[in-house]
């Protein structure tokens, strides 16, 4: 049964875990392998480990919210954010993370996460949200389909390999009628 709850500093495991393979989903095409290993490999994993009870406090002192998913107990997926970040953001609040553990991708567990982002943002009298990801990521034809509008496309810093990345925002009411 999928139960969606607060993330706990015992989830960090499962998290980066998630984080990292779903990385390798979306991005695997994209970026290089030398990248992704530098980026998300086991060394990048066990370090946000270590970091999440920072992490954690970070994001409570800006008011963000991270949350689970659950399957019977086990970490599955993954959503935060809340208190918008990137300088393109125009919107009310800004969806940070959103990872799946990729057996699950396709089956609806990742509708229900987002609109249970929205729904916490919509509670915090809150009317829009947005997101940065990668232009020929994976997700970009799930994030249309729930309503999402390309506002800016630019290419990433050297950083993330001077990927192109777009911006998308959502009107919280129309996510939240899909």
């Amino acid at each position: 049964m999928f139960q969606i709850r607060p993330a706990k500093l015992s989830d960090a495991g499962d998290i980066y875990n998630i984080w990292s393979r779903g990385w390798r989903y979306a991005y695997g095409k994209i970026l290089s392998p030398e990248f992704l290993e530098k980026r998300v490999g086991p060394e990048a994993v066990q370090e946000k480990i270590q970091k999440f009870p920072e992490k954690m406090r970070k994001e409570a002192d800006k008011g963000n919210i991270f949350l689970v998913l659950t399957d019977d107990d086990k970490v599955i997926g993954f959503v935060s954010g809340g208190a918008p970040d990137s300088p393109e953001c125009k919107c009310d609040s800004e969806l940070d993370m959103l990872y799946l553990d990729t057996e699950y991708i396709g089956c609806g567990v990742g509708k229900l996460l987002f609109k249970t982002f929205a729904t916490e943002m919509k509670k915090r009298g809150l009317n829009t949200f947005g997101l940065m990801c990668f232009s020929d990521n994976k997700s970009m034809g799930f994030y249309k389909k729930m309503g999402g509008v390309v506002t800016v496309e630019r290419p990433s810093s050297a950083k993330f390999e001077n990927t192109m990345a777009s911006f998308i925002e959502f009107n919280i009411d129309e996510v939240l009628e899909r």
